[in-house]
């Protein structure tokens, strides 16, 4: 299980750092904080961010430095 979400956090989040613009299209409206306090464009910054967190849960549970608890697994 802790393999899987490695591999969901990784490759989705490098997917939503690259494709960023075309999910944002996708969904269809602005994140209004963030558009707030990231300035213009931050909903596409908003979407970057995501990615690099879910890239970085991916490590840190993939490795086994978060413990998955909190989901009973």
């Amino acid at each position: 299980m802790r393999f899987f979400f490695f591999v969901l956090g990784v490759f989705g989040g490098i997917l939503l750092v690259i494709y960023h613009r075309k999910v944002a299209e996708l969904i269809g409206f602005k994140i209004g904080w963030a558009e707030r306090y990231l300035g213009g464009g931050g909903t596409y910054t908003a979407y970057i961010l995501f990615g690099l967190i879910a890239i970085a849960l991916g490590f840190l549970i993939g490795f086994d430095r978060v413990t998955l608890g909190f989901f009973g697994i």
